[in-house]
């Protein structure tokens, strides 16, 4: 309990005033430039894409035609905007400046709310849910995402990771029949960053098997877990099924690591970089890939912890799992973990093992909170407590951002050189096809030419209106054309006015046959599996809102 006032009603709004108060302070001290993130270019791209496709009426399906000097490069299939949209809705009133505020304040927001419900439901303490919701919300890590590095998915996926958590402790010992809260909180972390999602889809296994015992006991609750999975599926319909088909049609260069700067391997980090990222946060001009000091001090306080009771002993065991759970992962960070050997080549994908720093910090601030509500015995002890935390989050706060303003903004904005084109497209090329020559160098020797296979085609008055591409040709005899746009399946084509097949050619780019003379026009249409998977997760969602009242109901 968390008796700072006599009305327990009062706790969680005693906890909201102070989640408000850090978030007020972190949204004034990082300012309203985002600039200075290592892919916010990357980002920016894919939230003003989804913004012209809401505005020229191709939502669902639609690409960045501006992307990469207009070839036009598709990353919703790849990286969901579902979590986006109702912000991109805002940002055409309002304009993007706001929607961006709103978005990081909306996120950071429901981290605190999210991860107090999850600790107050399961370990029955409102205290140890006001300490851990605010270590875990606003962790040295979690900052230095959603800022110093602008990994957006990654960044807000911590906002869903207690929800999952919640929905398993229902499937492992509580009510499973709550079997849905799981499957929302794995569809939005779905929604948010893949990435993320299959290393919380891996943990999920160490944990159940860490406690099969009471699935065996009750094979009724590995029944709920597995349609929990099936209702997941379906209700990401909107971007699994486009994704599979893209996957399906081609391969690119995610699957092929091609022209990648860095592999899993040599994305390991020292033990002086993980030493010192585990007691950052009070430095100032540096910045640090690690937990941060506050979450790794209250890990201390365990020596001192003694069970009261059956009931804690049994929170306790969970906790401490969790927090081996957590070393265990950072040890897969550093050198000693084999990245290049099975079983861990398999995940070589996930670019740096440091993203697994995302369920450390879950599992330590879940262990920090409830060490130190342990430890804290009277009212005056618990008030000291939070206060210091308060301070020493606030500091942290101010030290970050100080850190991102001098280290990233500011060099971002002296940069005379700067072209969003060129970052956008070099954040990790992960969605080109496998069969494109380096992108930014092709393309601009390339330039905006049509290409004939028998250069005996004439190609004039060549323009691109917003996502259609057109120009007239004058044919001699039958021809292939190889277009200045990526390629990607969804793409359609006529001839005057007549249907034409598209095809990718052997540089990635797209391709089409000509016959007859007349007007060509090119344009992302989309197709059938991402309208079908559209209209999927719309029913989903409302179906899986209806059966909790249903459920209600019934009862």
């Amino acid at each position: 309990m968390f008796p700072l006032v006599p009305d327990k009603k009062c706790h969680f709004w005693i906890f909201l005033l102070i989640l408000l108060y850090l978030l007020f302070l972190t949204t004034i001290a990082y300012g309203r430039s985002f600039v200075g993130g290592d892919d916010y270019f990357f980002h920016n791209a894919r939230f003003e894409a989804l913004m012209q496709g809401l505005q020229d009426g191709t939502f669902p399906s639609y690409i960045d035609y501006k992307g990469l000097y207009n070839y036009g490069y598709l990353v919703k299939p790849f990286y969901s905007d579902f979590i986006l949209i109702p912000f991109a809705v805002l940002a055409i009133f309002t304009g993007k400046s706001f929607a961006y505020l709103s978005l990081f304040f909306s996120m950071t927001f429901l981290c605190g709310i999210f991860m107090y419900i999850f600790i107050q439901k399961v370990y029955k303490d409102r205290y140890a849910a006001v300490l851990g919701s605010l270590l875990y919300t606003f962790c040295l890590y979690r900052l230095y995402d959603l800022y110093h590095r602008a990994a957006w998915g990654e960044a807000f996926s911590f906002t869903f990771l207690p929800v999952v958590f919640l929905g398993l402790y229902y499937i492992i010992k509580g009510d499973y029949r709550k079997w849905y809260v799981i499957a929302i909180g794995f569809s939005l972390m779905i929604f948010t960053h893949i990435l993320s999602s299959l290393l919380l889809f891996i943990t999920v296994c160490i944990i159940l098997v860490i406690y099969n015992r009471s699935l065996l006991k009750e094979p009724k609750r590995l029944y709920y877990l597995v349609l929990a999975g099936a209702v997941t599926i379906i209700v990401t319909g909107y971007y699994l099924f486009p994704f599979f088909e893209q996957v399906a049609s081609d391969a690119f260069y995610f699957q092929k690591f091609k022209y990648l700067p860095y592999t899993t391997a040599q994305s390991r980090l020292d033990f002086s970089t993980i030493m010192y990222g585990m007691i950052a946060g009070f430095t100032t001009g540096s910045q640090s890939i690690g937990i941060g000091l506050l979450l790794l001090l209250p890990l201390c306080f365990r020596f001192f912890v003694r069970s009261k009771d059956k009931e804690s002993a049994k929170y306790l065991r969970s906790i401490d799992t969790g927090v081996i759970i957590g070393i265990f992962y950072i040890l897969l960070t550093s050198g000693l973990a084999p990245w290049t050997k099975f079983p861990l080549s398999y995940l070589s994908f996930i670019q740096f093992p440091w993203r697994l720093y995302e369920f450390v910090c879950f599992f330590f601030a879940l262990a920090g909170g409830y060490y130190l509500c342990l430890l804290c015995k009277g009212r005056n002890s618990k008030i000291a407590v939070l206060s210091t935390l308060v301070i020493l989050l606030s500091v942290v706060i101010v030290i970050n951002a100080s850190s991102y303003k001098e280290m990233k903004v500011g060099p971002r904005l002296s940069d005379t050189e700067l072209n969003e084109t060129t970052h956008y497209t070099m954040a990790g090329m992960e969605y080109y096809p496998a069969a494109m020559p380096f992108p930014d160098t092709f393309i601009r020797d390339r330039g905006d030419s049509v290409i004939s296979q028998t250069r005996k085609t004439a190609i004039t008055v060549f323009v691109r209106d917003r996502n259609i591409t057109a120009f007239n040709v004058n044919v001699e005899m039958k021809d292939s054309l190889e277009l200045p746009l990526i390629y990607y399946k969804g793409y359609a084509a006529t001839l005057n006015g007549k249907d034409i097949p598209v095809a990718g050619s052997r540089n990635g780019l797209v391709q089409i046959p000509v016959d007859q003379t007349g007007r060509v026009e090119v344009f992302y249409k989309g197709t059938l599996i991402q309208m079908l998977g559209f209209y999927t997760t719309i029913l989903a969602i409302f179906a899986l809102c209806i059966y909790p009242l249903a459920e209600l109901i019934i009862k």
